[in-house]
């Protein structure tokens, strides 16, 4: 089906050899430095146009560059290279950072093989293999630090950096994280708040007497509040609420008189932080009709990190290419990523409204023992990616 001469250079060893390389090099967030030298050294050595950005000299991002900028738009290429640290060394069958091809090569096992190491590889061997095609645009990977922890030295700080001028604003950003080869022009919302239920302090002698026990107005509202949400949004799929903490209590013999719970919403396209809040108000509220006792107030987003459900529509141009590419690649007909998934760091470029699809390979064991990402995954990645540029930047 692939005709693309830039695609059929797609070289699965050499996208293989890259990979472990990242892979080898230990980085958990907050200590990216190494790998990220790497990265800047093998484009040091090819005469890719790259530099260095960093809003902390410990947690540095790559940005490199290739193409013509005045004869086209601009396409980013997005992926992290910290990880989560190892937490369970004596579980793994190879060590987290001796990079193990399966027997069949199917797989490739380390720690960030699947997040997302190996896909962020994706993106920088194609600047090297693209780097003397006549795109007309500019393609860009912009390779960053911190995403599993909060963005605001990777990803963010080059949006801030973007915002001030300093950096090209993008048209268009593909995003490698897992998906599946599916394209994942959607993510969920995150909505933190925090709940306290209130009661009456009292020694526990009279606690029937005196005492109104917040612990057990805290269970009927989490009871209320803990269970699926009906509805469905078809690029995303369905709202998740969890209650995730609890606190109570000062001391074994007194009624509590405060507990407090802490709930994560994620929101689908439709919702908002009001019609969230909204709703959990309603099944709260619905309880004082059996307990007139029941009282409770609502900390919206007490951490200050709410965003919204962010979508890049279907007709983007974006998107219409990637699914035509991974029709071209793939001869099936592309499937959006509706899976229990996080959020990634292409909320951050929808947000500041650049269209933006992720698309990158599956994998298993993410954040656990024997991590691995599936290698032909890596290699279809590389050929959608490359069937997108070319059909956007005009280089086929």
């Amino acid at each position: 089906m692939v005709s693309n001469r830039w695609t059929e250079q797609v070289d699965r060893d050499a996208i293989v050899e890259l990979a472990s390389q990242l892979v080898a090099i230990p980085s958990p967030s907050g200590e990216e430095r190494a790998v990220m030298d790497a990265v800047a050294g093998w484009c040091a050595e090819r005469g890719l146009e790259h530099q260095v950005v960093a809003k902390d000299p410990a947690r540095p991002n790559v940005v490199i560059s290739i193409g013509n900028a005045d004869a086209g738009p601009t396409i980013v290429m997005n992926g992290h290279l910290d990880t989560v640290p190892v937490s369970d060394p004596a579980a793994w069958l190879t060590g987290p950072f001796e990079p193990v091809l399966s027997d069949d090569g199917s797989k490739l096992f380390g720690r960030g093989a699947s997040d997302m190491k190996s896909s962020t590889g994706v993106m920088i061997y194609l600047m090297g293999l693209l780097q003397n095609a006549p795109l007309r645009g500019r393609l860009q990977a912009h390779v960053v630090s911190d995403e599993e922890l909060s963005g605001r030295y990777g990803t963010i700080h080059l949006l801030e950096e973007i915002s001030a001028g300093r950096l090209p604003r993008p048209d268009y950003c593909l995003i490698g994280e897992k998906s599946d080869l599916k394209v994942r022009n959607a993510e969920r919302g995150l909505l933190a708040f925090d709940v306290t239920f209130y009661g009456r302090a009292a020694h526990t002698a009279a606690a029937r007497v005196t005492g109104i026990n917040a612990i057990a107005k805290a269970a009927k509202g989490v009871l209320a509040l803990e269970r699926d949400l009906d509805k469905f949004h078809p690029s995303v799929g369905q709202p998740v609420i969890s209650v995730n903490t609890i606190h109570a209590g000062i001391a074994h013999n007194v009624v509590p008189g405060e507990c407090t719970i802490s709930v994560d919403r994620r929101l689908i396209p439709g919702e908002t932080r009001e019609s969230a809040l909204a709703e959990a108000r309603a099944a709260l509220d619905a309880l004082k009709a059996d307990d007139p006792e029941f009282r409770y107030e609502i900390v919206a987003d007490p951490r200050g990190d709410f965003i919204p459900a962010n979508i890049t529509p279907e007709d983007s141009p974006l998107v219409q290419a990637v699914q035509q590419s991974v029709r071209t690649v793939t001869a099936e007909e592309p499937a959006y990523f509706v899976a229990w998934a996080g959020a990634t760091d292409g909320r951050f470029y929808r947000q500041a409204g650049i269209d933006t699809v992720g698309y990158g390979p599956g994998g298993e064991n993410a954040h656990g023992a024997n991590e691995a990402v599936y290698v032909p995954g890596l290699v279809t990645q590389a050929k959608v990616y490359v069937e997108t540029i070319t059909r956007l930047l005009g280089a086929a």
